[in-house]
């Protein structure tokens, strides 16, 4: 079953276009990682430095048994955890319902 990782995160005000930068150079680790389906980074519009971090994973297992176990994910973190100001606050969710 596949499954959504949700993860809010908080960079520091001012500093959005340099996170964006930096994960957009790091963004291959994510497209290449066993498992990884789709993602989308979003940007708060009314909340400065909050981004919401959304990535399908085949299942639960290729994310937290998997992904996070590579050397690719410590070089995905070291690079962007440097401008986060808060813990990030992740959680895994499925599909109940699709569309509008």
């Amino acid at each position: 079953m596949t499954v959504w990782e949700v993860v809010q995160l908080t960079v520091t005000q001012g500093s959005e276009d340099d996170f964006e930068s930096v994960f957009r150079s790091q963004l291959p680790i994510l497209q290449e990682a066993d498992g990884c389906l789709d993602l989308h980074l979003l940007r708060a519009v009314d909340l400065e430095g909050v981004f919401l971090l959304l990535v399908l994973w085949q299942s639960l297992e290729h994310h937290t048994d998997v992904f996070v176990k590579t050397e690719e994910f410590t070089k995905f973190s070291t690079a962007v955890a440097p401008l986060f100001t808060a813990p990030t606050t992740p959680f895994h969710a499925s599909t109940v319902i699709d569309g509008l």
